[in-house]
């Protein structure tokens, strides 16, 4: 008997080891989810690149991260919704219009209210990278003076 359960265990394994990984299809997965940084594929938008890894940022509820070259500045812009962001390498700052940058670097953690102007920087030699996670989709809105 117990070798028929070590067997029967090892082949539903096997089964789902063959099977395509999913990367993140839900906003709250039944299950624990492990995604390798060279498995996550990052979508291009014009100099930051999204990776995302839970959820679909294109439709709701998601986590991601969010690749910054360094020296990039964007231009003053508002997201539809809040989300939470960290630090995960490199140096960010993340302001509203009138207030002061605050170098944020690894481990660093940020909240950005939706539908507010802010600017996000990538500071130094190096790349960023953030983690945000947000219960909307993301879009990115500049600003129009």
């Amino acid at each position: 008997m117990l070798i028929y359960k070590k067997v029967s265990s090892l082949a539903v394994l096997a089964s789902l080891c063959a099977a395509q990984p999913v990367l993140a299809q839900q906003p709250n997965p039944s299950h624990s989810l492990s995604v390798p940084a060279g498995q996550v594929k990052y979508k291009d938008l014009g100099g930051p690149q999204l990776g995302t890894v839970r959820g679909d940022s294109a439709k709701g509820p998601h986590g991601s991260f969010l690749r910054l070259p360094k020296g990039f500045i964007s231009p003053a812009h508002l997201h539809t919704g809040d989300y939470d962001g960290v630090i995960v390498a490199g140096s960010v700052t993340n302001a509203e219009a009138g207030q002061p940058e605050v170098a944020l670097g690894p481990g660093s953690y940020y909240f950005q209210k939706g539908k507010t102007n802010h600017v996000t920087k990538c500071l130094g030699d190096t790349d960023c990278l953030i983690y945000i996670s947000q219960s909307r989709a993301f879009d990115f809105v500049t600003s129009r003076k």
